[in-house]
């Protein structure tokens, strides 16, 4: 899940599909030629649960990325953020150590923030201006469901971590980590300690 469970919702939802369908269509298509040859991407939407987040479940056909109806009729939702929204969940996937347990298979917050500005946004081709533009509104969106202050590109997360943290980094720390994944920077260490 991109953000902790929350009881925030939608109450007026509209949602214009075609924008969605076709972000979707061009995700599924590159996050399939990151993927092992025999799994498939799946990208689901539950246009009628009003809750704002998404989640990526492990399958044996291969990773399912469920979007809710409150997520996808945001104010702040378009193509750009949908489609970065998209990099972060598949960032659990593929994103790599740390991972949120040993055992497990799904990257941290944090780590699945920076793939999805390292490798995703990237790859879908999106320009610098927008995917800034897109990393400040999908992390705006984060701030108004856990109730943190709006996140801004002119400033950073100043907190030094002593170990790397596990759970949901600040909004703030998530935007200077989804950047600097797109930078190709190091991890930012209001999460990430070396």
């Amino acid at each position: 899940m991109c953000l902790p469970p929350s009881t925030q919702s939608l109450k007026n939802l509209r949602v214009d599909t075609l924008p969605i369908e076709n972000a979707a269509r061009e995700f599924t298509a590159l996050a399939e030629r990151n993927l092992p040859s025999h799994e498939k991407m799946t990208v689901t939407f539950e246009s009628l649960n009003l809750g704002i987040n998404a989640e990526i479940i492990k399958t044996q056909t291969g990773p399912v990325i469920t979007v809710l109806g409150g997520m996808l009729g945001h104010p702040g939702m378009n193509k750009n953020v949908l489609s970065l929204l998209l990099c972060h969940e598949l960032g659990h996937y593929l994103g790599g150590p740390p991972l949120k347990s040993r055992t497990g298979w799904s990257s941290t917050e944090g780590q699945a923030d920076y793939y999805s500005g390292e490798k995703c946004a990237h790859e879908l081709g999106i320009s610098e201006e927008d995917f800034l533009l897109s990393a400040l509104a999908l992390t705006k969106i984060y701030a108004g469901v856990t109730r943190e202050s709006f996140p801004e590109l002119d400033r950073c997360d100043e907190t030094i971590v002593t170990r790397t943290f596990y759970g949901y980094p600040k909004v703030q720390c998530r935007l200077d980590t989804i950047i600097a994944g797109w930078k190709n920077e190091r991890r930012p260490a209001c999460w990430f300690f070396e």
